[in-house]
């Protein structure tokens, strides 16, 4: 069933608020770890609207300029990686961004499995870790 573009939660633009936000590059990888990534970078943006956002990795890896730029400019930047391949943190790096933060899913406890099926659990402690390592630091 269809929404309402009303009922949508609108978030900042990425483009034109970069340098105020913490901008969230994630693995969406065909795997447990790689829906993890992506879905702990959805509710990171979602319960930090005005200082979290997350941005499209894929245009970053393609070479959009205004991609880049976003990246660029951010207050800083959280790559969160699937597996030990860190394909977002090595896209960004590639691109001549270094990641503020880093996480590997499964390097926290979480086996990577040929499915894209995940634990809330596993995704509420990750998106908890992030929160106390590194999003702490920055005041409302």
């Amino acid at each position: 069933m269809a929404k309402s573009a009303r009922s949508y939660q609108l978030l900042p633009h990425c483009g034109t608020h970069a340098e105020n936000l913490i901008i969230v590059a994630a693995c969406d990888g065909a795997s447990s770890v790689g829906q993890i990534g992506n879905e702990v970078a959805r509710i990171l943006t979602k319960s930090f609207p005005d200082k979290v956002r997350m941005c499209c990795l894929s245009a970053v890896a393609a070479g959009s300029k205004a991609h880049i730029e976003i990246f660029r400019k951010a207050k800083a930047v959280i790559a969160i990686n699937g597996c030990q391949l860190m394909c977002a943190s090595n896209a960004l790096r590639q691109k001549g961004i270094t990641p503020t933060y880093e996480i590997v899913v499964a390097k926290e406890g979480v086996d990577k499995l040929p499915t894209l099926d995940f634990s809330d659990e596993d995704v509420e402690r990750i998106a908890e870790k992030i929160v106390n390592e590194f999003l702490s630091r920055f005041k409302e």
